[in-house]
């Protein structure tokens, strides 16, 4: 049985001890967040990590923790892993096909009604509004912007997308598709799905959107240019929402600007989709042990 480490907090009880039932050790499951300096500490000599997609694993962390042979990630995004040096070290892989697309958009729609109707520390208008008709437009219709799309179309709303490649089943469902300068100049309301970390506005996008805009980030990490993001949020009217996907430096960074709402929960993280998440994890886990004992 190997030596199994857990970086990832959302682990639900029952898989905790599917996890421990497969390792030699006794397994610390940490109740937060693991900082980056305790990576390390947390990992030890274990063979096998269990990792969340904020965890940080660098090369000086594999340096440190020279005994990984697995690498299960309880989640969907890669960025901040060093995937060049699981290759240069004979790591295994995993990670899990986008699981959380519905309790992200639920969320984001939460939040978005809240500051139309003033339920929050915000509202959008000196009037309450409705959803219904408003002019919305989705960055990025990978698994969280379809599922945005599907509450957009739900709600009535006047909604449209872009996308590298365009979606016709989509657009066969009333979905319309703009090009990503005339996105940004005809919608009231923004929501970025792009994957981690791929800036999709600059200057001219943030210059282009119209006078009391709403912009939603939905994907993980940094999706535009900083500099040009804090002269529109300067300007009177406009709002922003974020969650923790988003990342701790930039919840630094955002949370205390006028007008930014910056939940502190993550938008996916929910009691089903932490289980689902932790399942897939462990069958995962389950699947890589096995082809170890038939080799």
């Amino acid at each position: 049985m190997p030596r199994i480490a857990v970086l990832d907090y959302r682990l639900t009880p029952d898989v905790r001890e599917q996890i421990q039932a497969l390792a030699s050790n006794r397994v610390v499951f940490p109740k937060s967040r693991c900082p980056e300096d305790e990576l390390i500490a947390q990992t030890g000599d274990a063979e096998i990590v269990l990792a969340s997609p904020w965890d940080k694993l660098s090369a000086s962390y594999f340096d440190a923790c020279p005994a990984i042979k697995y690498i299960g990630l309880c989640g969907t995004s890669t960025a901040n892993i060093a995937l060049d040096e699981l290759k240069k070290r004979h790591i295994t892989f995993s990670n899990i096909v986008s699981h959380h697309k519905e309790p992200v958009a639920e969320f984001f729609f939460m939040q978005l009604m809240s500051l139309l109707r003033g339920a929050g520390k915000y509202q959008w208008r000196a009037e309450e509004h409705e959803l219904k008709g408003k002019r919305l437009g989705i960055i990025g219709l990978g698994a969280v912007g379809q599922a945005v799309a599907h509450l957009a179309l739900a709600y009535k709303t006047d909604a449209t997308y872009y996308s590298p490649h365009r979606k016709q089943d989509w657009e066969d469902r009333g979905l319309k598709y703009l090009d990503i300068s005339e996105l940004t100049k005809s919608n009231e309301i923004l929501i970025i799905c792009s994957p981690t970390n791929v800036e999709v506005l600059g200057k001219a996008e943030f210059d282009a959107m119209p006078p009391g805009s709403i912009l939603l980030q939905a994907s993980a990490g940094s999706p535009f240019d900083k500099t040009a993001f804090y002269d529109w949020i300067a300007r009177e009217d406009n709002y922003a929402l974020f969650d923790m996907s988003a990342g701790v430096q930039n919840h630094q960074a955002y949370k205390a600007l006028p007008r930014v709402i910056f939940s502190e929960a993550v938008a996916g993280d929910t009691y089903e989709s932490n289980q689902r998440r932790a399942l897939r994890a462990v069958e995962n886990l389950k699947q890589h042990l096995q082809s170890q004992t038939t080799r």
